[in-house]
């Protein structure tokens, strides 16, 4: 390995060419370290402790995170000698430079984090947050980051213009056009199931967005709704790759998955972004099987988290397709 003697600048797709930090100062995981452990893309979490090399030119070794999230990051704690401090190490990753072949960077996957934008917060909660909502440029935007607090005590607002908290037209008017439901005689599931003598025939499907599946496979393994399902439709798993951890089975159910990384062969920026991904489990006497490839290919729509399954239940002669698809983020 050669080091390059000049200083080569990296795209803003590639890791940092340098990070100003020090103790104290709020940071925020640009890569997938560990999903299963919860060390993702987007993590936050302030610098507790530098690990400098011993001997030689000094150089950062290691960096220990207090991360927002207590329980991620059990496999990355305990790297040092002597008594625990619960701090989350990490150490440098290696990638090649997307701008110069051959030449590879090895840098800590952070980058400062005091602020953020509304998209890198959906989906998150927190007990209190400042909102500056002078830079709003879209639809729904104002909301994503308004709604991120637990209560009103905890949000405050910069820059407010109420013509920045706006709705897509193409929404609103979808839903002035949707029909009307009454869910007054609506009941749970698990209601349903014990007040009603199903047919033998029912086939049961029930489709739920996990927002992460490493986050609530447990939750899900014991949720008594959940699991009455003889087909469970799951959507933003954000699993990667294309082998899944026997963490994420479920006992009696066969396990379909396609992460998002998979299903985009057009959109190269699209297949690189971290969540997405889509997931089938089909109960043990269901007979189900993946579409062949050769069918995919006959799909017109392309660029989609699908998977697309020809399902025989052996109550029903007829064969049914089960599909689960997650359209791309806006």
């Amino acid at each position: 390995m050669m080091i390059m003697p000049e200083k080569i600048q990296g795209s803003k797709r590639d890791l940092p060419d340098n990070i100003m930090a020090a103790q104290g100062v709020r940071i925020m995981l640009i890569r997938n370290l560990d999903v299963e452990d919860g060390i993702v893309n987007g993590t936050f979490g302030t610098i507790s402790h530098i690990v400098m090399s011993e001997g030689g030119l000094p150089y950062a070794k290691l960096i220990g995170l207090q991360l927002d999230n207590p329980t991620a990051g059990q496999r990355f704690r305990k790297k040092l000698l002597g008594p625990s401090d619960n701090l989350v190490y990490i150490e440098r990753s290696e990638e090649n430079l997307s701008c110069k072949k051959g030449v590879v960077r090895r840098q800590f996957p952070i980058k400062l984090a005091f602020a953020c934008t509304a998209h890198k917060v959906q989906g998150m909660t927190m007990t209190s947050a400042v909102v500056c909502l002078k830079r709003v440029f879209e639809p729904g935007m104002a909301y994503v980051a308004l709604s991120r607090t637990t209560s009103l005590q905890g949000l405050t607002i910069t820059d407010f213009e109420e013509k920045k908290i706006y709705a897509d037209p193409g929404i609103m008017t979808a839903l002035e056009n949707m029909n009307h439901a009454s869910f007054q005689s609506a009941r749970p599931l698990l209601t349903l199931f014990k007040s009603v003598d199903l047919p033998p025939e029912t086939l049961t499907v029930i489709h739920h967005n996990t927002q992460g599946l490493p986050s609530h496979i447990v939750d899900l393994k014991v949720h008594h709704e959940l699991r009455r399902a003889d087909v469970l439709c799951l959507t933003e798993t954000h699993l990667s790759g294309s082998s899944v951890s026997p963490t994420f089975h479920l006992e009696e159910y066969n396990m379909f998955t396609r992460s998002r990384q998979l299903s985009y062969n057009t959109c190269v920026d699209m297949a690189r972004k971290d969540g997405g991904g889509v997931a089938v489990y089909c109960r043990g006497n269901v007979q189900a099987e993946p579409r062949r490839k050769e069918e995919d290919h006959q799909r017109t729509a392309v660029d989609l988290s699908t998977i697309e399954n020809n399902i025989k239940d052996h109550h029903c002669p007829a064969a049914s397709l089960s599909s689960v698809t997650e359209h791309a983020p806006l």
